[in-house]
């Protein structure tokens, strides 16, 4: 099998994973069967996610690769450029967001301290009230812009960059159940990926 179908398929594997253990009715199975763990799912999906994340992208490293194209000359301060912008949007995610709620550091502290879950809180303030999804965004931008392009990582990046985008929605949908109407507005008002990020009245 040629080298860039098997980065693909791998990642594409890793992709389909990662998205099954973070839908509803994986974790209705899992508080189902062990309504022990529920605090700790949150911490266990993030912990085995970046795990297996790590195993894959030193495997995909590894593979010999052919280069088709690198960012050189003028070329190079569109790279920075775009490098730039991802960075923004993950600095400004990260201040937005909740970081322990995401982690499930926060979930599990509050079943050690005898405290009754939290419901998630609905944020939209920060770069929040200009893009829905900075992080998908900066990702999207760093498998753009952040490596040569060679013929096994233009394999992965399709994939991983496909998966942004169909995650992206699936989430989406996930988010309109869950809040409702109020997501709904903040759908109307605020795009998808709005880049660069910008500040609305």
């Amino acid at each position: 099998m040629p080298l860039p179908l098997q980065a693909a398929l791998a990642t594409a594997l890793w992709c389909a994973l990662h998205s099954v253990f973070v839908t509803h009715r994986w974790r209705r199975f899992v508080e189902g069967s062990l309504p022990s763990y529920r605090p700790w799912q949150r911490l266990a999906y993030v912990a085995a996610s970046g795990l297996s994340f790590l195993v894959l992208a030193l495997w995909l490293r590894a593979l010999p690769d052919r280069t088709l194209w690198t960012w050189s000359g003028a070329w190079r301060w569109v790279q920075l450029a775009g490098l730039a912008e991802a960075g923004l949007l993950f600095v400004l995610g990260a201040r937005a967001y909740d970081g322990r709620a995401f982690l499930g550091l926060r979930q599990a502290a509050d079943h050690l301290a005898g405290r009754p879950p939290r419901e998630p809180v609905f944020r939209t303030a920060g770069i929040l009230g200009a893009v829905r999804h900075p992080w998908y965004a900066g990702t999207l931008l760093l498998l753009a812009f952040g490596l040569p392009v060679t013929d096994v990582n233009l394999a992965w990046r399709g994939v991983m960059a496909a998966y942004v985008l169909v995650g992206t929605e699936l989430e989406e949908r996930k988010l309109l159940a869950d809040i409702g109407p109020a997501y709904a507005d903040y759908r109307r008002r605020v795009p998808r990926f709005g880049l660069p990020p910008r500040r609305r009245p």
